[in-house]
């Protein structure tokens, strides 16, 4: 740690310090919200007055520090807590190296006294080396926000292959392949096809027995009765050669009302024209 030269007279306060060493208020307020913590507010003024970062004038910083902290605390005071407690350092660093030591040694005996101001520019270091990293990541999410990688792999090209690099492939090998794509795309699955036994006849004799029991029947009972769509439909298609064979007749009550079938009597037999009169709404 190469020495430092102090002046040790005592500032009288009342003087203001020089403007040369002090940097403007006007200065620091400009400043003010660029600051991100007390460290920074020393590594800018160390820089600003171009001063060699391993041998600190202690009180010329400290006096600058403190005109700082006048400032944050009458623009910020509520963040002001954290730089307090710098300005306190700087404050023992600066007394510690105006005050004489306290143990006394001989002339002759030579005492190597660890600097005051080491402890301070370790910290510096530190934090200027973490502070320089912070701002290269965050370039990088910066530059990284307006780039856009292809989505696509890149296909890369395939190095000639000799003839004897080709193997034979059988019928077999190939079905076998397609077979193995076939099952791929398919995913596994297996529908199962359920044969459903239903046809016209049967619901031909269900629908004439049952008006056999009773004396008729709604198409709401025939249908909710039916267990899937294909017997629903062989239901309706029995109910409509009944009553093309005049074997049933069928009575509806106002448009889209409840259908009503009856058996009809032998003999009970319409004319041509009436037959084709007759009109059922089915819905």
């Amino acid at each position: 740690m190469s020495e430092t030269t102090i002046n040790t007279a005592p500032v009288p306060p009342e003087e203001p310090a020089s403007t040369t060493d002090v940097l403007s208020a006007e200065t620091l307020r400009l400043k003010l919200d660029e600051f991100e913590g007390p460290f920074e507010v020393l590594l800018y003024l160390i820089k600003e007055q171009e001063i060699d970062i391993f041998d600190i004038p202690i009180v010329q910083v400290t006096e600058q520090y403190l005109q700082f902290l006048d400032l944050l605390r009458a623009e910020q005071i509520d963040v002001a807590g954290d730089f307090l407690v710098l300005a306190a350092t700087l404050i023992q660093i600066k007394s510690r190296m105006i005050l004489p030591p306290e143990v006394e040694v001989d002339e002759d005996e030579e005492i190597e006294e660890e600097d005051p101001r080491l402890e301070l520019v370790v910290k510096l270091l530190e934090y200027r080396k973490y502070r320089d990293l912070a701002r290269l990541l965050g370039d990088r999410e910066e530059k990284q926000a307006d780039m856009f990688g292809r989505r696509v792999k890149p296909q890369l090209e395939q190095a000639d292959a000799d003839e004897e690099d080709f193997l034979e492939v059988s019928l077999y090998d190939l079905t076998k392949a397609v077979r193995a794509m076939l099952r791929f795309l398919m995913g596994e699955s297996a529908h199962n096809v359920l044969l459903e036994s239903a046809s016209v006849d049967e619901k031909i004799a269900h629908i004439e027995a049952l008006l056999g029991e009773t004396e008729s029947l709604s198409w709401s009972e025939l249908t909710d009765a039916c267990e899937n769509t294909i017997e629903k439909v062989c239901c309706l298609l029995a109910i409509l050669e009944l009553c093309r064979m005049y074997r049933i007749r069928a009575h509806q009550h106002g448009e889209f009302g409840e259908i009503r079938l009856f058996a009809r009597q032998d003999g009970d037999r319409p004319d041509t024209e009436t037959a084709a009169e007759t009109h059922v709404a089915i819905s």
